[in-house]
């Protein structure tokens, strides 16, 4: 009775305040039926070149000048033995995943949903297919979406009041089979002297999370529009107040108990948020089945069949499963910064253009942060001089990166015990019984 009432006590959400009360703009028909054709035709052309879509959880488009914070080590083989180690871009050395923030609480917890499943079919749950793109003049029909009155009207809703004027900068193509989901996260941050062609990703996020560096913060707006052409009532009955087409969940109020707010994927709406200061995800695509089986050393991507009109997921060489076009949910994501003027916009252009010496440097933010860390009383004076770096992101994450756990009414229990053999092997004979 005693760890009942502590597992339905426990706070599943403790959000920091200045990730907290964002605006989210949710706006019907936002693409037009021609845009939409148009940008699924561009979607069929990446998928058929030989790139296709990789997979998510390993590519975060360009990689970084400083992939690694010292944590580092070289690869043995083709295999990162580690479990939060995965291979860098040339397959030289293991580094921690750039976004090792988002795969680590989706693995630990469970998801939104609080499943419980074992390592290696959350990471498959996770691993969805995406491409990168920032050079938008190669791609003048989603240059155009950037224009559109109700693109404008929804960002300049979310940016803030002093900062409307818009920076266009990327888009992006995200594609789910059927069992996969998008796991609860920011996006990449933006800050004066620190961007993600510089840093990991997973710093920058720990850097919005401690409210350290909110005077060089930049914000941004997303917006997250669904190109699949099927209703999302179609998907079948709803499961915990959900559809099972994936609904845009995100997290925007202070409760302990972490009800996130559901929004379905409706064809052609758009979702306009500032999604590096408001916590969002996907609930699982279909969850009644299983995501096709990958490896987190593997190569994966999902590539297009002209031939037979089908999507093949590819992975370690192996064809890991295939899927009908009408089974995919597909989404567009495009970003824009907000600054105040146009003179803002270009010195922020040049800052990115320039040579990273002028960025803020990994020992200036380490140091920031492990003061930060000393001060607390997390970290004394004695054990910061003997850290290992891979031992130092660990706390970091830690102590800053505050994901909500699975509310209660989706899990009583907030942690995917199943994962537990990939870093405490001798559990593996006792969970199997139930795993």
């Amino acid at each position: 009775m005693l760890a009942l009432a502590l597992l339905l006590g426990w706070p599943r959400a403790s959000i920091p305040a200045h990730l907290l009360h964002h605006p989210v703009e949710v706006v019907p028909e936002l693409i037009s039926p021609a845009t939409a054709a148009k940008l699924r035709a561009s979607i069929l052309s990446m998928g058929s070149d030989k790139e296709g879509f990789p997979d998510v959880a390993k590519g975060v488009g360009q990689p970084p000048y400083h992939d690694n914070i010292g944590e580092a080590t070289q690869l043995q083989g083709v295999v990162c033995t580690h479990p939060f180690l995965v291979p860098n871009e040339n397959r030289t050395r293991c580094v921690l995943p750039g976004r090792i923030d988002v795969g680590r609480h989706f693995i630990l917890s469970g998801g939104a949903e609080g499943m419980k499943e074992q390592y290696e079919d959350m990471v498959s749950r996770v691993s969805a297919f995406m491409r990168y793109m920032f050079n938008l003049d190669d791609h003048p029909e989603v240059r155009a979406l950037f224009e559109e009155s109700k693109f404008v009207a929804a960002a300049r809703k979310v940016c803030p009041r002093d900062k409307q004027v818009l920076d266009p900068f990327q888009f992006n193509y995200l594609i789910q089979v059927p069992g996969q989901t998008v796991a609860l996260h920011l996006d990449a941050p933006y800050f004066w002297g620190a961007n993600r062609f510089h840093l990991p990703q997973w710093l920058l996020v720990v850097m919005v999370f401690s409210g350290l560096f909110q005077e060089q913060f930049v914000d941004q707006v997303q917006i997250v529009g669904y190109l699949h052409d099927w209703d999302p009532a179609s998907k079948g009955p709803l499961y915990a107040g959900r559809t099972q087409a994936g609904d845009f969940l995100y997290y925007n109020q202070g409760s302990a108990s972490a009800l996130p707010t559901a929004v379905p994927p409706m064809p052609r709406a758009g979702n306009a948020v500032d999604g590096s200061k408001t916590l969002h995800a996907a609930s699982i695509y279909q969850p009644h089945r299983k995501a096709p089986l990958t490896e987190k050393s593997a190569s994966t991507s999902l590539h297009y069949v002209p031939l037979n009109n089908s999507w093949e997921v590819r992975s370690g060489g192996r064809v890991a499963g295939a899927f009908a076009p009408e089974e995919l949910r597909i989404s567009i994501v495009y970003r824009a910064r907000c600054f105040s003027n146009q003179t803002e916009v270009e010195r922020y252009q040049r800052e990115l253009r320039g040579p990273p010496e002028d960025l803020l440097s990994v020992e200036h933010v380490l140091k920031v942060l492990e003061d930060d860390l000393q001060q607390r009383g997390r970290l004394s004076e004695e054990r910061r001089a003997t850290i290992s770096r891979l031992d130092l992101a660990m706390a970091l994450l830690d102590e800053y990166v505050k994901y909500p756990l699975p509310p209660l009414s989706y899990a009583w229990l907030p942690l995917n015990y199943c994962a537990l053999p990939r870093i405490m092997p001798w559990t593996k004979p006792l969970l199997g019984l139930v795993c």
